[in-house]
């Protein structure tokens, strides 16, 4: 068995509930359906098979429970079906009318075999029930189990007789004499055990097999025991001495099953090297041998005359022999072993396709629940199919290491992706089909081009196994579950990482994006299915309930339903908006490894590892909630330092007194500035100050005693530009309240903010090249990665970047003087020297690079202004201080004197030896605080000032006013 799932699913299998004897006029697919189930694709995985001693009925014990069969036509009468427990062995009373059936749980079912209802259940064992035997007179019943004990069972009263304890490890197998006085028993353990079953006592202990013993079976005699073991041989034992007689040898794998003829003369054996022996029971030489099984014999058994021999295989197959001749007589298929993946035709909701540990893709109509064609091609189990957007073509992914492309119509192979080192777990199509995704044990993503067919990019950044992948709606995204307990979210132009997400505890076995791309679900073995924000990277909501690991996950067409499949055998149902729990869809006897939603949406597909397909009725939940959103929902972002106000608001809403939303913005473009509540509550609402975070800011309100319904502006949201780019903003946690306090929750949609289109070098997105723009980019030197300020987009932000800008400053249509009276940044005489200073150093002689040197040039001799110039103050009027510009065409001392209207000099401002420049920021202009030389504050009224540089002069006048 496969190592990746033997943790899972170690055991054989199972069963579930019955339904009619009289289900004759069903076909097999729609026996003992579980609730809700509308058709059932494939009868189980295979375990044993077994005769009445009439031999009118054959029994054969799948994962779902126990098919019984008509022997005149070997049709199947029944499914004998009770519950979701595994079923792993049977057995018919002498009589017939009781069949037996050893379950996951522990527990015996007896099953009347004319009307198919459940009679009793036997509980007792504390572990799986893997075995059961009734004595030749049918008074008793032996049953062992994985708790390594053997109870024995009083079939008048259905009472529990004695415990047999011996064994150490899960018995196998368990086997009456003739005359029901001695029970054989086989274990894990290696060893075979005889009792007496009047006492109890044990009698016996067989030690020559090398490995776990399977299978036991006595002579018709009773002077024989056969047993059948893991070390390959088959073993005949006297059974009065506890002695080996002899050892068959002849199998080259695991013996599985042995059993007499009745009339003792041949033994059969079923082995995994897929054939069946058939021996002389007395020279213990062999006869025949059976090959047509294409796995694993794991039971054979004798009809009632001896003349044929039923075998049950991995295969899938029962498979009818002439005992006497050897040959085949008939092949019942429909078996399957592990159904891994399945997926519906993206515009067909009667065909699903299955992928299998049979290697092959299957599709089946869904109706029927028959198989339509098989697509063979793959070389080991097949985890992971889907269907392009257009229907025309199927991809499947294999433990083979291969990706598949078929023709869904024909299906004939297109193309074989090679290029993985170990097995591919899932695979994914774009939603234009014109890439596929695939995620491997080998730790790599891969992105195949469908139309060239050649590998885009390999992803690399996981640290362990990759085993699931999904694209959002839009394409640009690809979304991967790790083994090392991370979802990693790629860009599928570039193939570089975008961000991590990390909250799982254990493995992420699913990804999936909801329809509108905002929400990333993940499914985990810890047992959680996580809701993300895609943007932003954050958790948004944990779904509990599941107890066990989550194979597969998959939204709704309208993303407001999630399905989910589990190892705990079942498919719940989640409602998106609220978080909860809908409904839990049970009738799996094992893993539900996979999950999807047909194109009508009317219908899911499960697929199991108990080797079947449920096709489950499903109505979209009729519960209606409100919408929230924002106003306008998509706008261009203005530039730098600009506001931007967008409305909160709500639709469909019933019976509202109190609100409370998170609001996450992307700080990098904007800056939160304040937010109000709006109209939509009913006036004197209280108000609750809004809550910031590092990105999100929460506003709430509540009205105590009225409600409002309909539509209206919940809050107003106003925010600063920080970078005019593409981002953002979510809305999540949203709870509505009535004024009773009963919350309500509300569907979301978020709102977008789209990038200017810039003028080359505009930086700050104001509609010209200018300083600013030059200051910008001064000030993201060194920076690395995505940033506005990387003009050439070389990945770093440095010189080349600045004097780009300086070019295009050449080519604004609008370029400004140097000097911005509101601008916060501006430029020294120093600094333009470096930045000229580092340009003329690279000697590049692009025309374009040569043409910003020049810009440079021309700003820095800007620096030297052709007269000493005294500027008005700022601001003017003022309140208490004010600052006094001037420009020097040459160094002089400079000194600043301020008097009253009457020509009183109240103050003197000493500025020392000044170079000449401009000095016109308040970083170099002069400041007067608004007090006298004594340090009082002065009056409102008029003032002048005067400046004096060397032998310039001049005064203008300003005024207070307070």
């Amino acid at each position: 068995m496969k190592k990746h799932l033997s943790i899972v699913f170690l055991i054989f299998i199972f069963l579930t509930t019955l339904f009619l004897h009289d289900a004759f006029s069903q076909t097999s697919t729609q026996f003992n359906l579980p609730d809700n189930a509308l058709t059932r694709i494939g009868k189980g995985r295979l375990s044993e098979v077994k005769y009445s001693t009439d031999g009118s009925m054959m029994a054969v014990v799948s994962s779902i429970g126990v098919w019984l069969y008509n022997t005149q036509t070997y049709e199947e009468m029944a499914l004998l079906t009770e519950d979701t427990q595994n079923v792993f062995g049977a057995a018919f009373s002498p009589n017939g009318q009781t069949l037996a059936s050893a379950n996951g749980d522990g527990a015996i079912h007896l099953w009347n075999t004319s009307t198919g209802e459940l009679q009793d259940t036997l509980i007792g064992h504390t572990d799986t029930a893997t075995t059961v035997a009734f004595s030749g007179n049918g008074q008793m019943l032996a049953s062992g189990s994985a708790d390594g004990s053997i109870r024995l069972w009083d079939m008048l009263t259905n009472d529990y007789l004695r415990t047999l304890d011996g064994h150490f490890d899960a018995v196998t197998s368990v086997a009456f004499s003739a005359t029901g006085a001695t029970l054989a028993s086989c274990s894990l353990d290696t060893s075979v055990q005889l009792w007496d079953t009047d006492t109890g006592e044990q009698l016996h202990v067989l030690t020559e097999h090398e490995d776990a013993v399977y299978s036991v079976a006595f002579s018709p005699n009773e002077g024989t025991l056969a047993s059948a073991s893991r070390d390959g041989t088959i073993r005949l034992w006297f059974t009065a001495f506890g002695i080996l007689k002899q050892t068959l040898p002849d199998h080259e794998g695991t013996v599985l099953s042995v059993t007499y003829s009745p009339n003792g003369n041949t033994i059969a054996s079923g082995s995994a090297d897929g054939t069946i022996l058939l021996w002389d029971a007395v020279s213990g030489r062999p006869q025949q041998v059976l090959t047509g099984h294409t796995n694993v014999v794991r039971s054979v058994a004798f009809n009632a005359s001896g003349g044929t021999i039923a075998s049950a295989g991995a295969d899938g197959t029962v498979r009818l022999w002439d005992a006497v001749f050897g040959g085949q007589r008939q092949t019942i298929t429909g078996y399957n072993d592990y159904m891994l993946g399945i997926a519906y035709h993206t515009t067909d909701s009667n065909v699903v396709a299955t992928g299998g540990s049979d290697t092959n893709i299957n599709l089946w109509n869904t109706s029927t629940g028959e198989l339509q064609r098989t697509l063979i091609g793959h070389t080991d189990w097949v985890w992971s199919i889907a269907f392009s957007p257009d229907g025309t073509k199927i991809a499947s992914g294999s433990d083979d290491g291969t990706v598949r492309l078929w023709d869904a119509s024909t299906g004939d192979p297109i193309r074989t992706y090679t290029g993985h080192t170990d097995w591919v777990w899932n695979i994914a199509f774009s939603p234009d089909g014109t890439k596929i995704a695939s995620g491997s044990q080998d730790g790599t993503i891969r992105l195949w081009d469908t139309v060239y067919h050649e590998e885009l990019h390999t992803l690399r950044g996981h640290t362990s196994a990759v085993l699931s992948v999904a694209f959002s709606s839009d394409g640009k995204t690809v979304a991967s579950g790790s083994a090392d307990d991370t979802i990693q979210l790629w860009d599928t132009e570039s193939g570089d990482p975008i961000k991590t997400l990390v909250g799982h505890e254990d493995y992420v076995r699913s990804v999936a994006f909801s329809p509108n791309g905002d929400i990333l679900a993940s499914g985990s073995d810890d047992g959680t299915i996580r809701l993300w924000d895609t943007f932003f990277g954050v958790e948004l909501d944990i779904l509990t309930g599941h107890t066990n690991w989550i194979w597969s996950i998959a939204f709704s067409h309208d993303g407001d339903t999630l399905a989910s499949g589990s190892s705990d055998n079942t498919v719940r149902l989640w409602d998106t908006i609220s978080g909860q729990h809908l409904q839990t869809l049970t009738g799996h006897t094992s893993t539900v490894l996979s999950v999807a939603f047909s194109p009508t949406g009317n219908t899911i597909a499960s697929s199991s590892a108990d080797g079947t397909a449920l096709i489950w009725n499903y109505t979209p939940s009729s519960t209606t909630y409100a919408t929230v959103n924002f106003s306008p929902s998509v706008t261009e972002s203005p530039a730098i330092g600009w506001y931007l106000t967008l409305s909160l608001n709500i639709t469909d809403a019933v019976n509202i007194a109190g609100y409370q939303a998170t609001i996450r913005y992307d700080p990098t473009a904007l800056r939160y500035f304040e937010s109000s509540n709006s109209i939509f509550l009913p006036s004197g609402a209280f108000v609750v100050p809004p809550v910031r975070g590092d990105n999100t800011i929460t506003v709430a309100a509540t009205s105590l005693n009225e409600e409002s319904s309909g539509s209206g502006t919940l809050a107003n949201l106003t925010f600063q530009v920080v970078a005019p780019k593409a981002s953002l903003l979510t809305i999540s946690n949203v709870r509505l309240t009535d004024k009773s306090g009963q919350v309500y929750y509300a569907r979301v949609e978020s709102g977008q903010i789209t990038a200017p289109s810039l003028q080359y070098g505009d930086i700050n997105g104001d509609g010209s090249v200018n300083i600013q723009d030059l200051t910008l980019v001064a000030s993201n030197f060194t920076q690395e990665g995505d940033n506005l300020a990387d003009v050439n987009g070389d990945g770093i932000v440095d010189i080349i970047d600045l004097t780009l800008v300086a070019a295009a400053m050449a080519n604004s249509a609008a370029a400004p003087t140097y000097w911005i009276p509101n601008l916060e940044t501006t430029l020294t005489k120093s600094q333009v020297e470096k930045w000229l200073t580092e340009a003329q150093r690279l000697t590049l002689t692009d025309p374009v690079f040569q043409r910003g040197i020049l810009v440079l040039q021309q700003l820095l001799a800007s620096f030297t202004p052709k007269k000493t110039t005294l500027l008005p103050n700022y601001p003017n009027p003022f309140n208490p201080e004010t600052w006094i510009p001037y420009q020097l065409a040459e160094a002089a001392d400079v000194t600043l004197r301020i008097y009253t209207a009457d020509g009183q000099l109240i103050r003197t401002l000493t500025l020392g030896h000044q170079t000449a420049g401009i000095y016109q920021n308040r970083d170099r202009a002069a400041h007067w605080d608004g007090k006298n030389q004594r340090g009082e504050t002065v009056a409102s009224g008029i003032y002048y000032y005067t400046l004096k540089a060397d032998k310039f002069t001049a005064t203008r006048k300003m005024l207070i006013l307070k």
